[in-house]
This record gives structure tokens, sequence and C-alpha cells, in this order.
């Protein structure tokens, strides 16, 4: 197993390598000026609005991070700076990139695990009703609502839910947390373990402020579900049905074991393979619905806030944000091949 992961780990850093490269080769299409931004916080005041000072600050600054230099000189100085944490700095967020990312990161993570955990549960659930029972009324309702979730534009369903359960029955506030709780949070009585509300909390000993934040999950985390449910069952469907028409399968069931047995320990532990491989790819796949659902639901994480930073044009923030994303996307996908290999040691020996 240590050698299967020790493989899988050197093609994904090589896979990063690629990646980096890519994007600081879009980057060193820039003008020499405006990547000087990314190395510029602030404007020494000794040099104020003189123009000729300025003029040598850049030039300064220009040699001192070698912007003039080679391409491949250029690069390994950036990538040995991004080992370290040097990520640039951010214009509008008004701190370094990394340092904006990782406090914004926790929601954002909250709110996928929200809506991820919940949704493959269900999924393996009812894509196994779905199998068992195909062509029968309860596998055509299930199909027939897993098509409508993944066909229905989380926007849309995100104003629905918003108009009905925010605006008319004023159930799911807005936002991560109310301006009270926000305040809890935020005083040295609170102690901030993981960035996760609804962990933290529940270390904390605060169970009122937990149902707080489970309440203002609620709405955003269920739009997200939808799509990621309805993409899980069709695949834990067609798996089991696939693997249900196996040899194995038909010799369990010659034998005598009864039907639970055939299909919860035999047959759905083989099924789930697929379900794992798609979950490990999901995560990227749902960034854009993450972006949308944060700004829709004003739920300040790191996609609504780096959205509205790139609006704006903030380049650091772009750039860090795509490395940020390959490397939870590369990091997921780890994880996927470790379960993959766990559920089947076959995959450990390829």
């Amino acid at each position: 197993m240590i050698a299967y992961i020790l493989r899988r780990l050197v093609a994904l850093l090589l896979i990063m390598f690629l990646v980096t490269l890519i994007v600081f080769f879009l980057v060193w299409q820039l003008p020499v000026k405006d990547r000087l931004q990314v190395y510029l916080p602030t404007i020494p005041s000794s040099i104020g609005l003189d123009p000729v000072k300025l003029a040598q600050f850049e030039r300064s600054v220009i040699e001192r991070r070698g912007l003039d230099d080679p391409f491949p000189v250029q690069y390994v100085y950036w990538a040995s700076h991004l080992l370290v944490g040097d990520w640039g700095y951010s214009p509008v967020w008004k701190e370094p990139v990394l340092s904006g990312i990782l406090s914004r990161a926790p929601a954002t993570a909250e709110l996928a695990l929200a809506a991820m955990i919940p949704s493959l549960g269900l999924a393996i659930v009812l894509g196994s009703l779905s199998a068992r029972h195909r062509t029968r009324f309860a596998d055509y309702a299930i199909r027939g609502a897993a098509f409508a979730a993944w066909g229905f534009p989380p926007f849309i369903l995100s104003l629905m839910l918003l108009n009905v359960f925010y605006v008319n029955l004023g159930w799911f506030p807005l936002g991560r947390l109310t301006s009270s709780g926000s305040i809890i949070v935020a005083s040295s009585q609170f102690h901030s373990f993981t960035g996760l509300y609804l962990v933290d909390t529940l270390l904390n000993g605060n169970l009122t402020l937990f149902l707080e934040a489970l309440q203002h999950l609620v709405l955003p985390a269920t739009v997200l579900a939808l799509a990621q449910w309805a993409l899980f069952t069709r695949v834990m469907r067609s798996s089991l049905i696939a693997e249900l028409d196996q040899d194995y399968v038909t010799l369990a069931r010659a034998k005598g074991l009864p039907e639970r047995a055939v299909v919860g320990v035999h047959a759905r532990r083989n099924a789930i393979l697929p379900v794992i491989s798609v979950g490990s790819t999901a995560v990227s796949l749902s960034i854009t619905n993450i972006a949308l659902v944060e700004i829709v639901f004003n739920f300040n994480g790191l996609a609504r806030s780096a959205t509205l930073a790139m609006l704006q044009l903030d380049t650091p923030v772009a750039v860090g944000l795509t490395i940020f994303t390959c490397l939870v996307t590369v990091l997921s996908s780890l994880i996927g091949d470790i379960l993959y290999g766990l559920f089947d040691p076959r995959v450990r020996a390829a």
C-alpha cells in the first residue's frame, strides 16, 4: 500500500509542476509593470507621488525579483517563493494572498463537506434501491428525481429557495452567522480550532451557536448537494446493476445467501468503486457552483471573496486561487486513489 501511495504522489507532483509551469507562462505574458504589482503591497511613504522616486523604487523591485531575467530563471524564482508561502500581495484583500486564502478556505470547505457527505450517503442508499428495483416504480421515481436535480440550473434553484425560505418564510438566514454570532466567534472566549463553525462551536460547547451555523448552511448546502446527489445516484445505480449481473452474484444466490447479504456485502462493495472515483473529481467540478452559491447566499467563503476580487482585476488572487484549486483537486484525487485501493486490492498492484 505504501508503494502504491508513493507512486500516486510522484504522479501528482508531476501534475502540479506542469500546472504551475502553465500558470506562470500565462502570467509571464503580462508586461513587467503588471507583474510588478504582485510584489508591491504598499509604496513607502517616503516616495509619495514623486514620479522619479517611484520609477527608481519600481526598478529596484524589478531587479530584486528578477522580473527581467529569462523565463526559466523567473519560473524557478517564482516557484521557490510559492513553496515558502510567498504568493504575492492582493490589492483588493489588502493582505498576502496565501494568508487570505487560508483564512477564507475553511468556510468554503465546510460548505462543500456539508453538501458532499449527505449527498454521497443518500446516493448510495437510493442508487442501490433503484438498482435492486429496476424497471419498477421506485426505480423510475429515483431516476426521474436524479435527472431533474441534475438538469435544474443551480442559479435558478438558489433564487427559488431564497425567495421561499428566506424572503417569505424567514426560516433560513443568509450569510454564515448572524452579527451577534460573528461577535462571539471573534471574541477571545471562543477558540477556533479548525475554522469550521460546526466543529468549533461543538468543541467550545456552544450548542446554540452550532444550531445557528447549521441553519445558515442549509440552503447553500442543499443547492450544492442536489447536483452532486444526482450524479452519484446515477453512477451508483449503473454500477450496482452491472455488479448484480456478474457470475459471482449468481453463485452467491445459488448458494442460498439472503438477498440483503448478496447486495450489501458483495455487490455493493464493488459498486461503490466508481462512486469513489467520481466523488474525488466532483471537487473540481463543483467549484463554479460553489462560487455562485456563496455569492447568492452571501456566504463569505473563499470562492465568493476570490470571485469579487478577480472582478476587480486582482491578478495575484487569480493566480493564487488557480494554484490552490489545483492543489485541492490533486489532493482529493490522491484521497480517492487511496480509498479505491483500500476497497479493491487489485488496484494497488497496478
